[in-house]
């Protein structure tokens, strides 16, 4: 079946389609794209390599490419800490 561009919806199961592409054809989406288009999981997944080479001895190589990160409201008592921990290293309002 010749075609350039396979537009997809969400959820439009991929998995027989990605495995047969051509080198001249796309997908408008692909499994899993969530995984690095929210901010959340990019850091949740940024961190769970990071483990990953820390436990093969290979930490070292990993930059600290993430800043300190919250998912809100969930981790709204480990930002007022970090955001308190700043004013006081700093010796002034972040305000």
């Amino acid at each position: 079946e010749y075609w350039n561009l396979y537009w997809a919806s969400k959820g439009t199961h991929l998995s027989p389609v990605m495995m047969r592409l051509g080198e001249d054809q796309m997908v408008n989406h692909f499994p899993n794209h969530y995984e690095l288009t929210r901010k959340d999981l990019v850091v949740k997944n940024v961190k769970k390599y990071r483990k990953e080479m820390d436990r093969s001895g290979r930490g070292g190589e990993l930059e600290d490419i993430v800043p300190v990160t919250f998912t809100l409201p969930t981790d709204y008592p480990l930002f007022v800490e970090e955001f308190r921990r700043l004013e006081a290293e700093q010796g002034k309002s972040l305000w």
